[in-house]
């Protein structure tokens, strides 16, 4: 038979879904806030919710299907499948754009009601913490996601005493009593299922335990398969991570890229980017704020922008006879995990308790203490040794001694280097207007705790250096060194940028 080139080809037939539907007959397909389509899974599976485009629903599904058929579905039924579920996402008014937590999710808009940990175990169970309380639950209205690198949690048990088990957990740590309630409130704080969220600086020098009490904390909040990661190349891969963990972790940190502190700084507000998911053309934006914690060596100097939004954390060197090996650490934490952590489910729900819209609590971390605050006597703490914690430290170097003197002063200070060397010379212990710009970068962190804001500027060829301390530094009534004050003032159009 000759063929004709004017006939049309006969249309492909429609993928039969009739043997895949059954799978997903009594699974929920709804979207997420961000618009991607997610299905909650059938009763036995709990409320664990999967992206329909996503290696786990993959899994699952093929999963039951083979153990039904012992074959695969063909690729164009698959893809047929996943239009149907996409479709069926945004069909019903009353599963559109509803909030799907990792570890952590709530309800309430700004403060929460509740809280709900999701332990990722076999049982599908989570805490649900609440202002009355904490207890075991497997309700399938919750809505969490789970990622490949998330471990089970030890289920908690009832603590009769958490200021005794979280004791027991601080004699575990190299931490002092202030760096340790600096810790406790950043453990509270990586509960609250939005940010703002603080970022934790563990500095010491080597050998003092830093990567172990950053292996513990984060745990007690998000276990992984790895804890603590190197720092990621740029933000993408930041993102990335930011989108499988509800804590990050970064070990051993010396520097960081200016484009990747400036990411780090938005991931403890609110970062948004834009991704395509698998064989979509079409960006979904999405946006996360997480909790971090960085080991940090005594080479690193930090933007003042992210040394604002630090808690810094400083242990100590470890004696000889007060060593002890991480397997004798951990052997000591591990029967007592599940009453830390059903501690911390009870601080967790006097949170809740004493939770306001107002904030009472001034300065720069005032979210994270007032969430802390009330559960200051479960944790067997008084509430004014917290806030003391996060009152400016007594300064650890010689120069932002000085600076702090001459900020008594005035409320702020511009100039260059060789201005401030002349103007500080008796309390240095540099001779060159370059070593002054050294040891500002390297106590950028020790300022930022002091409440002071270090600011570098190129102005007409000039580096310009502005320090200025916050309302408890001022002192209106004298005035120190007008002159340099007049002679390196830069134009009032001109921005100050962070070095």
């Amino acid at each position: 038979m000759q063929h004709d080139p004017h006939r049309h080809p006969k249309p492909p037939k429609p993928a039969s879904l009739a043997p895949l539907l059954p799978f997903v007959r009594c699974a929920i397909p709804f979207t997420s806030t961000a618009g991607q389509a997610f299905l909650r899974l059938p009763e036995g599976d709990g409320h664990l919710a999967l992206p329909v485009r996503s290696r786990d629903f993959r899994d699952w599904f093929f999963r039951a299907f083979f153990a039904q058929y012992q074959s695969l579905p063909s690729a164009h039924a698959w893809h047929a499948l996943l239009h149907h579920l996409e479709a069926a996402a945004s069909a019903e008014p009353q599963n559109l754009r509803l909030q799907v937590g990792r570890r952590v999710a709530s309800l309430g808009a700004y403060i929460p009601e509740k809280i709900f940990l999701d332990l990722a175990n076999l049982q599908r169970e989570y805490v649900e913490i609440s202002p009355d309380g904490w207890k075991i639950g497997q309700d399938e209205a919750i809505l969490l996601e789970t990622s490949r690198n998330m471990l089970p949690h030890f289920t908690p048990a009832p603590s009769p005493d958490p200021a005794a088990d979280l004791e027991l957990l601080h004699s575990c740590l190299n931490l002092p009593r202030p760096a340790w309630l600096r810790a406790l409130v950043w453990l509270l704080s990586a509960f609250r299922p939005r940010g703002p969220y603080p970022i934790l600086v563990l500095q010491g020098p080597p050998g003092s335990g830093k990567s172990f009490a950053a292996t513990v904390l984060r745990t007690l909040v998000d276990p992984s398969t790895s804890p603590l990661t190197p720092i990621p190349a740029g933000p993408r891969d930041l993102l990335a991570l930011a989108r499988c963990n509800q804590v990050l972790a970064f070990d051993h940190i010396s520097a960081f890229s200016p484009q990747l502190a400036a990411a780090l700084c938005r991931l403890s507000t609110s970062l948004g980017f834009a991704f395509r998911e698998r064989g979509e053309t079409e960006a979904l934006q999405e946006s996360y704020s997480r909790p971090v914690i960085l080991t940090v060596t005594d080479r690193w100097s930090p933007p003042s922008d992210l040394a604002s939004r630090a808690f810094t954390a400083t242990l100590p060197a470890i004696p000889p006879a007060a060593f002890r090996t991480e397997a004798d650490l951990l052997t000591a934490i591990h029967s007592a995990w599940p009453r830390i952590l059903g501690a911390i489910c009870s601080a967790l729900s006097a949170a809740l308790a004493g939770a306001t819209p107002q904030t009472r609590s001034p300065g720069r971390h005032a979210a994270a203490l007032d969430w802390a605050i009330p559960a200051a006597s479960v944790l067997g703490v008084p509430a004014d040794e917290i806030r003391a914690a996060f009152a400016h430290p007594p300064p650890l170097h010689p120069l932002v001694d000085a600076i702090g003197k001459l900020l008594l002063q005035r409320r702020h200070w511009t100039g260059s280097a060789s201005e401030l060397l002349a103007l500080l010379q008796p309390a240095l212990d540099c001779e060159t207007p370059k070593g002054v710009s050294q040891q500002l970068n390297n106590c950028a962190l020790i300022l930022a705790d002091a409440g002071i804001e270090l600011k570098f500027k190129r102005l007409h060829g000039r580096r310009i250096i502005r320090l200025e301390g916050d309302a408890s530094c001022e002192n209106p009534s004298q005035d120190a060194s007008p002159k340099i004050e007049a002679s390196s003032q830069p134009a009032p159009d001109e921005e100050l940028t962070a070095a």
